[in-house]
Protein backbone atom coordinates (compact mmCIF):
# COMPACT_ATOMS: atom_id res chain seq x y z
CA UNK A 1 0.00 0.00 0.00
CA UNK A 2 2.99 2.51 0.78
CA UNK A 3 4.43 1.30 -2.27
CA UNK A 4 1.50 2.40 -4.26
CA UNK A 5 1.28 6.01 -2.32
CA UNK A 6 4.91 6.47 -3.35
CA UNK A 7 4.31 5.78 -6.74
CA UNK A 8 1.66 7.96 -7.28
CA UNK A 9 3.26 10.71 -5.49
CA UNK A 10 6.34 9.89 -8.10
CA UNK A 11 4.07 10.21 -11.04
CA UNK A 12 2.17 13.21 -9.61
CA UNK A 13 5.20 14.77 -9.26
CA UNK A 14 6.95 13.49 -12.34
CA UNK A 15 4.37 14.85 -14.68
CA UNK A 16 5.55 17.42 -17.21
CA UNK A 17 3.96 20.50 -19.09
CA UNK A 18 5.04 21.30 -22.29
CA UNK A 19 5.43 24.79 -23.31
CA UNK A 20 7.19 24.96 -26.92
CA UNK A 21 10.63 24.01 -25.59
CA UNK A 22 10.17 24.79 -22.35
CA UNK A 23 9.14 21.78 -20.28
CA UNK A 24 8.28 21.96 -15.71
CA UNK A 25 6.99 18.95 -13.80
CA UNK A 26 4.64 19.38 -10.30
CA UNK A 27 8.03 17.75 -8.86
CA UNK A 28 10.64 20.85 -9.70
CA UNK A 29 7.38 23.43 -8.58
CA UNK A 30 7.44 21.61 -5.41
CA UNK A 31 11.25 21.57 -4.95
CA UNK A 32 11.58 25.31 -6.04
CA UNK A 33 8.65 26.72 -3.35
CA UNK A 34 10.22 24.46 -0.49
CA UNK A 35 14.05 26.21 -1.27
CA UNK A 36 12.20 29.70 -1.70
CA UNK A 37 10.73 29.32 1.39
CA UNK A 38 13.90 28.16 3.39
CA UNK A 39 15.68 30.41 1.75
CA UNK A 40 13.06 33.31 2.95
CA UNK A 41 13.19 31.69 6.71
CA UNK A 42 17.08 32.03 6.68
CA UNK A 43 17.46 35.22 5.94
CA UNK A 44 14.50 36.82 8.48
CA UNK A 45 16.14 34.27 11.32
CA UNK A 46 19.58 35.75 10.34
CA UNK A 47 18.83 39.27 9.90
CA UNK A 48 17.15 38.89 13.92
CA UNK A 49 19.88 37.31 15.06
CA UNK A 50 22.38 40.10 13.53
CA UNK A 51 20.10 42.87 14.93
CA UNK A 52 18.74 41.50 18.21
CA UNK A 53 22.02 39.44 19.45
CA UNK A 54 25.33 40.09 17.42
CA UNK A 55 25.86 43.43 16.45
CA UNK A 56 24.59 45.44 19.62
CA UNK A 57 27.34 44.04 21.05
CA UNK A 58 29.44 45.59 18.79
CA UNK A 59 30.71 49.42 19.15
CA UNK A 60 29.15 50.62 15.73
CA UNK A 61 27.99 53.96 14.30
CA UNK A 62 23.81 54.15 15.09
CA UNK A 63 22.72 52.99 11.75
CA UNK A 64 25.36 50.60 10.80
CA UNK A 65 23.96 47.71 12.34
CA UNK A 66 20.58 47.96 10.50
CA UNK A 67 22.36 48.38 7.32
CA UNK A 68 24.50 45.24 7.92
CA UNK A 69 21.20 43.17 8.99
CA UNK A 70 19.33 44.48 6.08
CA UNK A 71 22.44 43.86 3.42
CA UNK A 72 22.51 40.43 4.88
CA UNK A 73 18.79 39.41 4.66
CA UNK A 74 18.44 40.77 0.61
CA UNK A 75 21.77 38.98 -0.43
CA UNK A 76 20.74 35.41 1.89
CA UNK A 77 17.30 35.92 0.08
CA UNK A 78 18.93 36.59 -3.69
CA UNK A 79 21.20 33.36 -2.96
CA UNK A 80 18.25 31.70 -1.23
CA UNK A 81 16.18 32.01 -5.05
CA UNK A 82 19.45 31.18 -7.06
CA UNK A 83 19.25 27.38 -4.73
CA UNK A 84 15.60 27.51 -5.87
CA UNK A 85 16.34 27.51 -9.15
CA UNK A 86 19.61 24.76 -8.86
CA UNK A 87 17.32 22.57 -6.68
CA UNK A 88 14.28 22.44 -9.00
CA UNK A 89 17.19 21.59 -12.03
CA UNK A 90 16.12 24.54 -14.12
CA UNK A 91 18.44 25.42 -16.42
CA UNK A 92 18.98 28.93 -16.02
CA UNK A 93 18.99 29.38 -20.20
CA UNK A 94 15.59 28.30 -20.26
CA UNK A 95 14.27 31.29 -18.43
CA UNK A 96 16.64 34.25 -20.61
CA UNK A 97 13.07 35.24 -22.15
CA UNK A 98 11.67 35.87 -19.33
CA UNK A 99 14.28 37.80 -18.25
CA UNK A 100 14.30 39.93 -21.23
CA UNK A 101 10.61 40.67 -20.95
CA UNK A 102 11.50 41.52 -17.28
CA UNK A 103 13.70 44.29 -18.50
CA UNK A 104 10.93 45.53 -21.19
CA UNK A 105 8.46 45.70 -18.39
CA UNK A 106 11.47 47.45 -15.79
CA UNK A 107 12.04 49.82 -18.94
CA UNK A 108 8.09 50.98 -19.13
CA UNK A 109 5.89 50.39 -16.58
CA UNK A 110 8.30 49.15 -13.57
CA UNK A 111 10.55 52.78 -13.10
CA UNK A 112 9.02 53.97 -10.26
CA UNK A 113 9.63 50.52 -8.24
CA UNK A 114 13.08 50.39 -9.40
CA UNK A 115 13.75 53.91 -8.42
CA UNK A 116 12.37 53.39 -5.00
CA UNK A 117 14.41 50.02 -4.92
CA UNK A 118 17.96 52.31 -6.08
CA UNK A 119 16.59 54.60 -3.34
CA UNK A 120 16.34 52.11 -0.52
CA UNK A 121 19.96 51.01 -1.26
CA UNK A 122 21.02 54.20 -1.06
CA UNK A 123 19.51 55.07 1.85
CA UNK A 124 21.11 51.41 3.73
CA UNK A 125 24.40 52.53 2.63
CA UNK A 126 24.47 56.74 3.04
CA UNK A 127 22.41 56.43 6.17
CA UNK A 128 20.99 60.08 5.85
CA UNK A 129 17.56 58.25 7.56
CA UNK A 130 18.01 55.82 10.29
CA UNK A 131 15.34 53.80 11.94
CA UNK A 132 14.33 55.93 15.24
CA UNK A 133 15.20 59.33 13.59
CA UNK A 134 12.28 62.22 13.79
CA UNK A 135 12.08 63.63 9.98
CA UNK A 136 9.59 66.15 8.19
CA UNK A 137 8.78 65.28 4.78
CA UNK A 138 6.24 66.83 2.29
CA UNK A 139 4.05 68.47 5.53
CA UNK A 140 4.82 64.82 7.26
CA UNK A 141 6.37 64.42 10.81
CA UNK A 142 6.79 61.56 12.55
CA UNK A 143 9.96 59.12 13.58
CA UNK A 144 11.26 56.21 11.41
CA UNK A 145 10.21 52.73 12.38
CA UNK A 146 10.95 50.68 9.18
CA UNK A 147 13.41 51.49 6.03
CA UNK A 148 12.69 48.83 3.36
CA UNK A 149 14.04 48.13 0.10
CA UNK A 150 11.11 49.80 -1.64
CA UNK A 151 9.54 52.26 1.17
CA UNK A 152 9.78 53.20 4.95
CA UNK A 153 7.11 53.62 7.25
CA UNK A 154 7.17 56.72 9.13
CA UNK A 155 4.78 57.12 12.65
CA UNK A 156 3.12 60.48 13.00
CA UNK A 157 3.03 61.60 16.35
CA UNK A 158 -1.07 61.45 15.57
CA UNK A 159 -0.23 57.65 15.99
CA UNK A 160 -0.87 56.78 12.11
CA UNK A 161 1.64 54.72 10.22
CA UNK A 162 2.35 56.54 6.88
CA UNK A 163 4.07 54.56 3.83
CA UNK A 164 6.43 56.86 2.01
CA UNK A 165 8.15 55.49 -1.40
CA UNK A 166 11.98 55.36 -0.76
CA UNK A 167 12.29 57.83 -4.04
CA UNK A 168 10.51 60.54 -1.77
CA UNK A 169 13.13 60.38 0.79
CA UNK A 170 16.16 60.98 -1.76
CA UNK A 171 14.65 63.55 -4.18
CA UNK A 172 13.25 66.12 -2.13
CA UNK A 173 14.13 68.01 0.76
CA UNK A 174 13.66 65.99 3.76
CA UNK A 175 14.48 67.79 7.52
CA UNK A 176 16.51 65.25 9.76
CA UNK A 177 15.41 66.88 13.45
CA UNK A 178 17.83 63.60 14.99
CA UNK A 179 20.36 62.82 12.49
CA UNK A 180 23.37 63.55 14.81
CA UNK A 181 22.30 64.24 17.83
CA UNK A 182 18.80 65.01 19.67
CA UNK A 183 19.63 68.60 20.72
CA UNK A 184 16.32 70.82 20.32
CA UNK A 185 16.07 74.27 20.75
CA UNK A 186 13.25 75.62 22.57
CA UNK A 187 12.00 79.46 22.03
CA UNK A 188 9.34 80.94 24.08
CA UNK A 189 7.67 84.37 22.94
CA UNK A 190 5.91 86.70 25.82
CA UNK A 191 4.77 89.92 25.69
CA UNK A 192 4.39 92.48 28.67
CA UNK A 193 2.41 95.58 29.50
CA UNK A 194 3.93 98.73 28.40
CA UNK A 195 5.70 100.59 31.33
CA UNK A 196 7.32 97.26 32.33
CA UNK A 197 11.23 97.68 33.01
CA UNK A 198 12.79 95.45 29.95
CA UNK A 199 16.24 94.31 32.28
CA UNK A 200 13.65 93.19 34.94
CA UNK A 201 12.38 91.07 32.40
CA UNK A 202 15.13 89.98 31.10
CA UNK A 203 16.49 88.85 34.14
CA UNK A 204 13.08 87.15 35.35
CA UNK A 205 13.22 84.81 31.70
CA UNK A 206 17.11 83.79 32.60
CA UNK A 207 16.52 83.11 35.85
CA UNK A 208 13.41 80.47 34.98
CA UNK A 209 15.41 79.32 32.16
CA UNK A 210 18.69 78.42 34.40
CA UNK A 211 16.53 77.03 37.43
CA UNK A 212 15.12 74.60 34.93
CA UNK A 213 17.28 70.81 35.00
CA UNK A 214 16.18 69.93 31.50
CA UNK A 215 17.89 72.71 30.00
CA UNK A 216 21.79 72.82 28.78
CA UNK A 217 23.91 75.11 29.96
CA UNK A 218 26.18 75.55 27.00
CA UNK A 219 25.20 77.05 25.00
CA UNK A 220 23.25 78.73 27.94
CA UNK A 221 19.46 80.19 27.47
CA UNK A 222 19.31 83.82 26.20
CA UNK A 223 16.55 86.02 26.87
CA UNK A 224 16.30 89.03 24.19
CA UNK A 225 13.86 91.99 23.77
CA UNK A 226 12.63 91.33 20.48
CA UNK A 227 10.29 94.71 19.63
CA UNK A 228 7.45 97.01 20.26
CA UNK A 229 4.27 94.81 19.60
CA UNK A 230 1.11 96.41 18.96
CA UNK A 231 -0.15 96.01 22.63
CA UNK A 232 2.92 94.93 24.38
CA UNK A 233 6.66 94.94 25.21
CA UNK A 234 7.93 91.36 22.85
CA UNK A 235 10.63 89.26 24.45
CA UNK A 236 11.99 86.01 23.65
CA UNK A 237 13.38 83.23 25.54
CA UNK A 238 15.67 80.86 23.38
CA UNK A 239 17.16 78.00 25.33
CA UNK A 240 18.67 74.13 24.13
CA UNK A 241 17.21 70.82 25.68
CA UNK A 242 19.24 67.57 25.29
CA UNK A 243 15.44 65.57 25.85
CA UNK A 244 13.97 65.82 22.09
CA UNK A 245 10.88 63.43 22.70
CA UNK A 246 9.92 65.89 25.92
CA UNK A 247 10.69 69.31 24.75
CA UNK A 248 7.45 70.45 23.95
CA UNK A 249 6.59 69.24 27.90
CA UNK A 250 9.90 71.50 28.55
CA UNK A 251 8.15 74.63 27.01
CA UNK A 252 4.82 73.89 28.96
CA UNK A 253 6.77 74.45 32.03
CA UNK A 254 8.49 77.50 30.98
CA UNK A 255 5.35 78.57 29.88
CA UNK A 256 4.13 78.23 33.39
CA UNK A 257 7.01 79.27 35.23
CA UNK A 258 7.41 82.19 33.75
CA UNK A 259 3.66 83.16 34.25
CA UNK A 260 4.00 82.78 37.29
CA UNK A 261 7.47 84.45 38.10
CA UNK A 262 6.08 87.43 36.04
CA UNK A 263 2.79 87.69 37.92
CA UNK A 264 4.66 87.27 41.25
CA UNK A 265 7.16 90.47 40.34
CA UNK A 266 3.64 92.60 39.57
CA UNK A 267 4.86 92.12 35.44
CA UNK A 268 1.35 92.38 33.76
CA UNK A 269 0.78 90.13 30.11
CA UNK A 270 -1.22 93.00 28.61
CA UNK A 271 -4.78 91.26 26.47
CA UNK A 272 -4.86 93.41 22.75
CA UNK A 273 -5.80 96.89 22.78
CA UNK A 274 -7.15 99.19 19.49
CA UNK A 275 -7.54 102.64 19.49
CA UNK A 276 -10.75 103.46 17.18
CA UNK A 277 -11.13 106.33 15.74
CA UNK A 278 -14.65 107.78 14.31
CA UNK A 279 -14.43 109.96 11.43
CA UNK A 280 -18.15 110.51 10.96
CA UNK A 281 -20.42 109.82 13.37
CA UNK A 282 -24.35 109.36 13.13
CA UNK A 283 -26.46 111.73 15.27
CA UNK A 284 -28.28 109.55 16.90
CA UNK A 285 -24.92 107.17 17.75
CA UNK A 286 -23.22 110.73 18.67
CA UNK A 287 -25.87 111.23 21.55
CA UNK A 288 -25.47 107.66 22.83
CA UNK A 289 -21.83 107.77 23.51
CA UNK A 290 -21.84 111.34 24.93
CA UNK A 291 -20.95 111.01 28.64
CA UNK A 292 -23.86 111.20 30.90
CA UNK A 293 -23.82 112.94 34.08
CA UNK A 294 -25.47 116.47 35.04
CA UNK A 295 -25.10 118.99 32.29
CA UNK A 296 -23.01 122.08 33.25
CA UNK A 297 -24.72 125.65 33.00
CA UNK A 298 -23.14 128.22 31.58
CA UNK A 299 -21.74 130.93 34.28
Amino acid sequence: MRELVWRDIGIVLGHEWAIGSWSISFGEIFTFAIAVWLGIAVAGATRALLREDVLPRLELPRGVPDTISSVAYYALMALGFLFAVGAAGIDLSRITILVGALGVGIGFGLQNIVNNFISGLILLFERPIQMGDTIEVGGLMGNVQVIGIRASTVRTFDGAEVIVPNADLISTQVTNWTLSDKLRRIEVPIGVAYGSDPKQVLTILREVATRHPKLLTNPEPAALFVGFGDSSLDFSLRAWTAEFETWLHIRSDLYTQIYEALAEAGIAIPFPQRDLHLRSVDRGAAEALRPQGPALSDP
